[in-house]
Order: C-alpha cells, then sequence, then structure tokens
C-alpha cells in the first residue's frame, strides 16, 4: 500500500510502501535518514490535525443577488419626457409663437446663425452690389446677386437693403441656429417683393429633439437601454417647448433617470451594475 508521507525532522515529502495489514510502520527518511512511526488511520479519514484545505489560484468575488423595490422615479421620468414630446411637436407645429424665447437664450449662450439674401429683379436677373446691412454689419452682393452674412444673433432681425442711394426698404428677417436663413428679394422701379422668412427649418430641429425626448419616454417606460434615455432627455433640452418648459421637464428627467440609473436593463443581458 503506498502513500505519501513528510519527515518531521526536515519536512522533505516522500512516498513509501507500507504492509496493509500493519497498524503501525516504522519509516526512514531518504534525505536526512530520521527514524520515524507512522500510524495507520481508517480507510479514507485522517486526523483533524493532519487535514487542511488548500486554495489554487486567486481569491474571487461572489456577487450575490438582493432583493431591491422598484421606485416610481423611471416612470416619472416617463411621463415628463412625453410632455416635452408634446410641447416639441406643438413649437414645431406653431414656431412663431414659441420661438422667441428659446432663440433669445441660445443667443445669450453664444449660438449664432447664418444669413443669405438674394437680390434679383422682375426679370429674374441678379442685382450686384446691392448694400445690405444687418447689426452694423454691411456688405454688398456679388454678381449673382448673393450676400452671405455669418455670426448673426438669433431670433428676428432687422436688415436695411439700399437699392440705389434714393431707393431703401428694410425687411425683417428670421435667423435661426444649425441652418442658413435664405431670404430673396425682387425688386422692380418702384417698388419690392419680399419673400418672407420660412420657419421649416427651426420646425425640423424641434421636430426631431422631440422624437428623441419620446424615445427616452419608451426606454423609461421599458426600464431598459439606459444609455438612450440619458442621452434622450438631454437632447430634449432643444426642443423648448412654451417659455422654455420643456427643456426644464427635459432637465428634471435627466436628474430622475440618473437616480434611478440600476433599475434600467441592459437590453436582454440584465441589469446594470
Amino acid at each position: 500500500m503506498k502513500g505519501r508521507t513528510t519527515c518531521p525532522k526536515c519536512n522533505h515529502v516522500f512516498i513509501l510502501d507500507t504492509p496493509k495489514d500493519r497498524e503501525q510502520y516504522k519509516a526512514i527518511c531518504p534525505k536526512c535518514n530520521c527514524n520515524f512511526a507512522i500510524k495507520k488511520t481508517s480507510d479514507g479519514i485522517k486526523a483533524e490535525e493532519e487535514c487542511a484545505w488548500e486554495e489554487h489560484g486567486e481569491p474571487r468575488k461572489t456577487i450575490l443577488s438582493s432583493i431591491k423595490p422598484r421606485t416610481d422615479k423611471p416612470m416619472i421620468a416617463a411621463v415628463l419626457l412625453i410632455f416635452v414630446f408634446i410641447l416639441g411637436i406643438s413649437s414645431a407645429a406653431f414656431p412663431e409663437i414659441f420661438i422667441g424665447s428659446p432663440l433669445d437664450v441660445l443667443s445669450n449662450a453664444g449660438v449664432s446663425g447664418t444669413v443669405e439674401f438674394m437680390i434679383i429683379d422682375q426679370s429674374n436677373n441678379s442685382l450686384e452690389n446691392v448694400s445690405i446691412t444687418i447689426n452694423e454689419i454691411t456688405g454688398k452682393t456679388n454678381d449673382k446677386g448673393v450676400y452671405l452674412i455669418r455670426n448673426i444673433s438669433l431670433g428676428i432681425n432687422e436688415a436695411e437693403i439700399q437699392i440705389t442711394e434714393n431707393k431703401t426698404m428694410k425687411v425683417e428677417i428670421l435667423v435661426t441656429p444649425f441652418i442658413k436663413s435664405y431670404n430673396e428679394i425682387i425688386v422692380d422701379e418702384d417698388n419690392y417683393k419680399f419673400i418672407p422668412y420660412e420657419t421649416i427649418g427651426c420646425s425640423i430641429i424641434l421636430f426631431i429633439f422631440s422624437v428623441i425626448a419620446l424615445l427616452g419616454a419608451v426606454a423609461s417606460l421599458k426600464r431598459q437601454h439606459i444609455d438612450v434615455a440619458i442621452a434622450s432627455a438631454l437632447l430634449g433640452i432643444f426642443s423648448f417647448g412654451f417659455f422654455m418648459l420643456g427643456s426644464i421637464l427635459s432637465i428634471i428627467s435627466f436628474l430622475l433617470i440618473l437616480r434611478s440609473k440600476e433599475e434600467f436593463e441592459n437590453g436582454k443581458k440584465g441589469k446594470s451594475f
């Protein structure tokens, strides 16, 4: 019967062959020649003092699940983002009513816009060297009748257009962020026709940010995709709404989502820790 033992003197571990029918056996250490006795124990059982657990590898951390009550924060954030969507869509449908205050806020934040003028006559001929002044910035149209002005404050601005020394007119133009404001003016000998500013560009921007806010509402209702919910709440600030109410509701939604982010699930992978 083969077994492994340890020399009590030099702690050398070696294997020896002992008879099965002997309760005690004298062993000799092959390293230091120390004589010692080995007592046979019951089959498969060792004395408690001779046994010890041995761990291999690095210590491992275990994540145990725990029950945590769900809050109403994601639901409230979703409801607020739905209101942001409704306000944003209303602003996109009636930009003349809602456009004033948000553009003033953006202007104060340093956001500006670009304005382009096209001056032609009734025969669709371009008028060159027409002087245009807006916000104390003066320039003249090129050979194609076009004058482009950058870094103009947002909102409704007044532009003074001098066709000749004796013919000057004033028009109001709408300057929006991100999209160039295009203004076409048709001039004849005695009068002029100004094609009024279009708010379609601003409406498109408000519509896009409103739809993004709606995506955040869906993510909050399902308590999934925390990154989508956070990004939608942030971008929903730019949907503005009546007296910036949409922006305020988006900020509140953003804070609620951050406070309840542990309740969200990352798609099909389970909760995010």
